[in-house]
């Protein structure tokens, strides 16, 4: 219940305009105009940028050993949940609100299990700030994304691409709470601007 309450909350801090506008890279909207299913993937680089760190794996390296002086083992807990997390917390939470939302005479939908989709949305993540506590401040988890949408048959064939664009959530909860929140507002914001804008 605390968890849905914190999401609405989330939510509705998202319309005063925590997200930027989505700018096309390549293609044209219009060329999404007839589509409204699409296999979804989440795509994560080897060197995805973490907020104030040189690399991911120092990032990791930080956490592991400021946890195992508190609590042994809690350290390679947060590890493997770090990378677990993302199939089993963010990218579900952002299918569910993206599909969530729909218009009297517009839904797009999206599913990872939508195997004979025609299209595919590829959502790259390239940043990642956790949104880590500071003694009596709490910091708001925020993303930088971007998004891709081809034939996938031909992921050559890019039907339209945005520029990255950053999002962030609120300051409330752990590390893993903050950014599923995060994902939860890219899916209900995104899919509002496919809806509306194609």
């Amino acid at each position: 219940m605390i968890r849905q309450l914190l999401f609405l909350v989330a939510l509705f801090i998202s319309y005063s305009g925590l997200c930027q506008k989505f700018e096309t890279e390549k293609g044209s909207l219009e060329n999404l105009s007839t589509i409204d299913q699409y296999k979804i993937v989440f795509e994560y680089p080897d060197n995805i940028e973490i907020h104030n760190f040189d690399s991911e794996a120092d990032f990791l390296k930080a956490q592991v050993a400021k946890r195992e002086k508190k609590e042994s083992g809690s350290g390679e807990e947060f590890k493997k949940l770090w990378f677990e997390n993302r199939a089993n917390r963010y990218e579900p939470t952002f299918i569910q609100e993206f599909n969530g939302f729909m218009l009297e005479d517009r839904h797009v939908t999206v599913s990872k299990h939508y195997q004979e989709a025609e299209y595919t949305m590829a959502v790259k993540i390239h940043y990642i700030h956790p949104g880590n506590d500071i003694v009596l401040w709490q910091q708001k988890a925020e993303l930088e994304v971007s998004f891709e949408i081809y034939k996938s048959e031909n992921p050559e064939h890019i039907l339209y691409a945005s520029k990255p664009l950053p999002i962030s959530g609120v300051a409330v909860g752990d590390e893993f709470e903050k950014i599923t929140t995060v994902y939860g507002l890219l899916g209900r914001w995104s899919a509002k601007f496919f809806c509306r804008k194609t």
